[in-house]
């Protein structure tokens, strides 16, 4: 809010200087802002009749509204000023694995889009190995579907699914989204 002041104090000045017209023109300019937020997804894989039989997961539902996230909300004056949503990159760890050490996971991260979901596979893992070893990975794919529909609801919702064989084992997956908000103020909000 700090900054918002500020911000307010400068435009103040400038329209002394250069008068309404180009402060009007200095107010509606749009700019990114670039944030990161994180969420864990828990998996727990019951053990199965055989331990070598893939078991089926699915996580619980990671969730972001970027109108209230922190570096967003600072700048945001109405959500309406939000003119696009695009994400930069998903990166993702395994951490916390109990369980049988040959667990091998092989899934997919499954992002809400309306009544829809679009899917992004990730790599078969043994799950042991990438906790000891702080294995960091990228999930690769078009984001144009989601970047669409999170511009749109102004927030993300997303769940991991998948299969574990060699089980029992519960573990979590530690997502890293970074996106850039682009806001385009509104005259009207000062």
């Amino acid at each position: 809010m700090k900054k918002l002041k500020d911000m307010v104090w400068v435009l103040a000045l400038c329209f002394l200087v250069f008068g309404c017209d180009e402060l009007e023109e200095l107010i509606e300019e749009e700019f990114d802002v670039q944030t990161t937020f994180i969420t864990e997804l828990e998996i727990n894989v019951p053990n199965a009749s055989s331990p070598d039989k893939a078991v089926d997961f699915k996580s619980n539902l990671g969730f972001w509204d970027f109108t209230k996230d922190p570096n967003v909300a600072e700048v945001l004056g109405d959500s309406d000023e939000i003119t696009k949503i695009e994400i930069n990159s998903v990166r993702y760890f395994y951490k916390n694995v109990v369980g049988n050490d040959d667990a091998n996971v092989v899934g997919e991260m499954v992002f809400s889009v309306g009544q829809d979901g679009v899917f992004y596979s990730t790599a078969q893992t043994n799950l042991a190995q990438a906790d000891f070893n702080n294995t960091l990975f990228t999930l690769e794919g078009d984001f144009s579907p989601v970047n669409n529909a999170i511009t749109q609801f102004r927030s993300i919702g997303f769940f991991y699914e998948g299969s574990v064989s060699d089980n029992p084992v519960s573990f979590i997956t530690d997502v890293s989204i970074t996106v850039t908000v682009t806001i385009k103020p509104d005259i009207d909000n000062f």
